[in-house]
């Protein structure tokens, strides 16, 4: 951050300030001051009888009489005979306060005569203000023409500002301060002067900062409650209420609604430490939420009437419902362009194959769209990334945080290294905005839009890091001398989020949804009629290694019969003998290829139930099924400690069975078999990339089935295992090139996978990988 000291004095306002304790200004209860500004008396009635509960105790320097007098007595002991029947008659409304104000006058001779009087019921008590009435204050037909002045240029505004500038010129004109402006809440409570109207002599203050603590959190809820407050005079001793609470009930007497309410002693310094004695301002109330204020200052005292409070508080309610409306064309402006691009995107993207391939294609409208500089798309456990965003290993932890603190449709920030940070995860300043929607209730899937760093220099009205000083001797927190413009380097802040924005991702959020549920629909269709297909074929596999077979068998038969038939002289000759041998040969070639066609067509069918099996013991069978020609090739099988695995048992042997069996069979001719049986880690890489897409990531469980024997080209590693491809010659080596595809039928049915690597005449290995989850299927 870099600082500058800029200008002489400035004015008041919001932001939260690290490192300064504010509790105390905080939690200050300005709702319950027990005390008013004395330019007017306030009476707390109970009703129906209009019981004096508690009175300012100014009351006696207007009539005479002490407040401890007065507590108890009724109403009509001060105010005259009429006006104490226009008070029933007012409150015979449900509203008293629509009526204000009302013309009172009190019995005393000596009190001025005519008072103006505002009612408001609240917590139980009908609180009656008298302030003293200025005959020569302007007439409401003055106050509206001010009115209907400002809505004619509000009506004319075309932006923000231009709206802003008309108002505070047209209240300064009304109310006759020496400042006027139009102070914005921004969304961290912090607050910018947007607009001033001012006197010759009046410094400048638009577009400076103020921090939080300026107007703090229980300050601004009240400026919702009762949107009008005027301090005439900072200057003024406070008159008590006497009592201050309520004997009924021992509560402090809550004057929220009360304009005579006294002020905050921290703010009465605020003012003098700037030279303000005056202040006026009214609420911009829009959407139920503080917006900002119509605040006019001067340093002199003024007594501004009550009608031309009421004026400004329609000024500013005119400037809300006309700010609402320029934020609506904005959004209707935007939407007419989304609506274009949707459409268009709508027809681009019924193309693409799935959520990702859109994402890819047509990355530069989606991300123009809301105004991103990047996008990333996480769903069926599948990134997809495009523009400036986040690394995949940023990603990863992100995405468990946003799965965990992510709450309702939609997570937006514009500073999210700062509050991501707090969780201890570091990101760029590249990536400062998020904007993230789930695509699923479970929220594990998400698509993701981020923007970059806007590095802006804030103007603030004094140093906000002295925005109050510690307590002093007397307990008490005292606010800012200086105010100073202050110049501030913010980082790791983006363009904030509008609302019409957020409202575009989920719309897009609902295009991808769509776009996946169609593509995952026209999946099953697919898979099914694949599936369809492949069972017709097997059913067609079966049926024609079943009928093949029995001509096979008879040509053998056919073959030893020809032999027979043959006279003894005939049969010795080495021609016919080599023709029937070859006839014998061919016929049992044909038996198992016939014979291997039907176990490679019986893999789905007849398969037994998934349960855990110790491997250990899988090999064990295996190696006394093969110990006869394990003897014979003067072989070697080395067991290390092998895993349990969930599967099916008998398939599994049959991989193991096939892969020794192939060892034997393709054995050096100028060595020793020695086979190594072990277990390998699955959770590298390699093992989980070539796990079937969709499967959990992480863990799985690898044995690797390890030879010397002649090995292959690592060139044909996955050709080796389609149906009849063999790499070496039939005359060499028998088989007939299915036993490896069965393999890896069997394997796929276990969602696992069977990879295999070698050197010519080094040797193979094999790497049987299974995904170790919760759920498996029970047949295939």
């Amino acid at each position: 951050m870099t600082s500058m000291k800029l200008t002489p004095e400035v004015l008041p306002s919001a932001k939260a300030v690290p490192g300064v304790d504010l509790s105390n200004c905080d939690r200050e209860p300005i709702h319950i001051p027990g005390s008013i500004q004395p330019h007017g008396l306030i009476f707390a009635l109970a009703e129906p009888e209009l019981t004096i509960v508690s009175v300012s105790t100014n009351v006696k320097e207007w009539t005479g009489r002490p407040a401890a007098e007065l507590a108890g007595q009724p109403v009509d002991v001060l105010l005259t005979e009429d006006s104490a029947d226009a008070l029933r008659r007012a409150l015979a409304d449900a509203d008293p306060a629509r009526g204000n104000p009302y013309s009172f006058s009190l019995r005393d001779a000596e009190a001025p005569a005519g008072w103006n009087g505002i009612l408001h019921r609240h917590a139980g008590l009908l609180l009656l203000e008298l302030e003293r009435r200025d005959e020569a204050a302007p007439s409401y037909r003055i106050s509206f023409d001010h009115v209907r002045a400002l809505t004619q240029r509000l009506q004319a505004a075309r932006s923000l500002d231009e709206a802003c500038t008309a108002t505070v010129a047209e209240v300064r004109r009304m109310t006759g301060y020496g400042f006027a402006m139009v102070y914005r809440f921004l969304p961290d409570a912090a607050g910018q002067v947007v607009a001033e109207d001012r006197a010759e002599g009046m410094p400048s203050y638009v577009g400076l900062h103020f921090p939080a603590s300026d107007i703090p959190a229980q300050a601004r809820a009240l400026y919702v409650r009762n949107p009008s407050r005027n301090i005439p005079d900072a200057t003024y001793t406070p008159s008590p209420l006497q009592p201050d609470a309520d004997p009924r009930n021992g509560r402090p007497i809550d004057l929220s609604q009360a304009g005579l309410r006294s002020v905050s002693p921290i703010h009465i310094e605020y003012l003098a430490n700037m030279g303000i004695r005056a202040s006026m301002s009214a609420s911009i109330i829009r959407d139920g939420r503080l917006w900002g204020l119509v605040s006019c200052m001067d340093r002199e005292p003024r007594y501004p009437a009550y009608e031309i409070r009421q004026a400004c508080e329609l000024m500013a309610n005119a400037l809300a419902w006309q700010i609402g409306v320029l934020a609506e064309i904005d959004a209707a402006n935007y939407r007419v362009r989304l609506k274009t691009l949707q459409a268009k995107l709508a027809l681009d993207m019924g193309s693409a194959a799935d959520a990702h391939e859109a994402l890819r294609h047509h990355s530069p409208a989606l991300l123009q769209a809301v105004d991103a500089s990047g996008a990333v798309l996480w769903a069926a456990g599948t990134l997809t990334r495009v523009g400036k965003v986040p690394t995949e290993d940023q990603l990863g932890p992100l995405l468990t945080w946003l799965g965990t603190n992510m709450r309702g449709e939609a997570f937006s920030t514009d500073r999210l290294p700062s509050l991501y940070a707090e969780a201890g995860n570091p990101l760029p300043p590249s990536t400062s905005g998020l904007l993230a929607v789930p695509l699923s209730r479970s929220g594990n899937d998400m698509m993701l839009w981020f923007r970059p760093e806007l590095l802006q220099t804030v103007q603030w009205g004094g140093d906000p890091n002295k925005a109050a000083s510690p307590a002093a001797a007397d307990g008490r927190l005292h606010p800012r001398k200086s105010f100073a413009a202050w110049a501030e380097q913010v980082r790791g802040r983006s363009k904030p989020w509008e609302p019409y924005e957020i409202a575009a991702a989920l719309e897009f959020r609902d295009m991808a949804v769509d776009l996946i549920v169609r593509r995952s629909t026209e999946l099953e269709r697919s898979n099914a009629a694949i599936k369809q297909s492949a069972d017709r074929l097997e059913t067609f596999v079966h049926i024609a290694s079943h009928d093949l077979l029995q001509p096979a068998r008879q040509i053998e038969t056919l073959t030893d019969i020809l032999h027979d038939m043959i006279p003894p002289q005939e049969a010795a000759d080495p021609d016919a003998a080599e023709v029937l041998q070859g006839i014998r040969g061919v016929s049992n070639r044909l038996r198992r290829l016939i014979g291997d066609l039907a176990d490679y067509s019986r893999v789905g069918r007849g398969a037994q139930p998934f349960e855990p099996v110790d491997l250990d013991e899988v090999v064990a069978e295996v190696q006394e099924m093969l110990a006869k020609q394990v003897v014979e090739a003067e072989g070697r099988i080395i067991v290390e400690s092998l895993p349990m695995v969930v599967c099916d048992r008998r398939q599994i042997r049959h991989v193991i069975l096939n892969l020794l069996s192939n060892a034997l069979k393709y054995r050096s001719p100028s060595r020793s078999l020695h086979v190594r049986i072990y277990a390998a880690s699955g959770d590298d890489e390699a093992s989980k990339a070539r796990l079937p897409h969709g499967q959990p990531g992480g863990v799985t469980a690898t044995i690797c089935v390890e030879d010397n024997g002649i090995g292959f080209d690592p060139a044909q590693a996955k050709l080796i295992f389609e149906p009849f491809r063999r790499l070496h010659a039939s005359g060499h080596y028998e088989g007939s090139g299915v036993g490896l595809a069965i393999c890896r039928k069997i394997m796929e049915r276990h969602g696992g996978t069977i990879q295999a690597s070698g050197r010519e005449g080094h040797g193979s290995t094999f790497r049987v990988t299974f995904p170790v989850r919760g759920a498996y299927p029970s047949n295939a």
